[in-house]
């Protein structure tokens, strides 16, 4: 395995430890700063930006989110956790964020460092990194989003088309690599019946090495928008009724492919 650069820096918001989501057994969850995407929905605003953002509560209390940090660092953080293992499964560990690929560098290296440690490692990325392949040989496990079906419509919503994610998801599927797929379900952005039956149809191709998950719109984050001195974009929605979820899930599932709900 090779070498990797142990000084790469980078900035998180913060390291959890010992969580048993984002991927199968314990793991720890680097949570990257800054993203690429501008998603009107997220429900963690203060990772969207670069470098550190300072927050302002209700209260008066302020937060300074953003740390810089070495792979160096994380390694030595995430180590001791390595012995504990839940399922006979060995401790892994997922890098979320934020975009953790748009911290290429500091990405790149940080997953060698782990593989050279022997972790199992996943991503959760929205997929649009056009060098993302590079780092597949060093991924177990990949999350990535479906915002949009429609090229346009995915600018319209988050600023950026959808292409690269597209063919970095059907990279990632050829590659042999766990592929969870995550769809946001955003009432009036994407729950069009229409926009479901194409996600099915792109899908139905890898349907045998993946998973998909509905994620139901929440109004998570809205005081995160509000300390950051911000207007939140979607006050006037309202989340989709379980009936809508079920419905939209089985356009997916009539393509034979699993999905969940949450």
């Amino acid at each position: 395995m090779n070498k990797y650069n142990e000084n790469a820096k980078g900035i998180i918001i913060n390291i959890k430890h010992g969580t048993s989501k984002e991927g199968p057994g314990w793991r720890s969850i680097i949570y990257f700063k800054g993203c690429n995407f501008s998603c009107p929905w997220c429900g963690s605003p203060e990772s969207i930006p670069f470098g550190k953002t300072e927050l302002t509560y209700e209260d008066g209390s302020k937060e300074i989110v953003g740390k810089e940090i070495t792979v160096k660092e994380v390694i030595q953080e995430i180590l001791p956790y390595q012995r504990f293992s839940k399922d006979n499964l060995p401790y892994g560990v997922t890098l979320s964020g934020g975009e953790p690929t748009a911290q290429w560098n500091f990405y790149f290296e940080l997953l060698k460092g782990l593989k050279y440690f022997n972790f199992p490692t996943a991503v959760e990325t929205n997929g649009s990194s056009p060098q993302f392949i590079k780092s597949l040989p060093y991924l177990d496990l990949v999350f990535c989003d479906i915002k949009h079906m429609n090229p346009t419509t995915h600018k319209k919503l988050v600023g950026k088309e959808n292409k690269q994610v597209l063919y970095n998801i059907k990279k990632t599927y050829e590659a042999g690599k766990d592929l969870w797929i995550e769809i946001p379900v955003i009432p009036g952005c994407n729950d069009s019946e229409e926009n479901f039956q194409d996600i099915a149809d792109y899908l139905f191709p890898m349907k045998d090495g993946l998973k998909v998950e509905l994620l139901k719109y929440g109004r998570h984050g809205i005081y995160k928008w509000k300390a950051l001195g911000k207007d939140y974009p979607l006050l006037h929605l309202i989340p989709p009724s379980n009936r809508k979820m079920i419905a939209l899930a089985k356009i997916i599932k009539n393509k034979g492919i699993k999905v969940d709900i949450s």
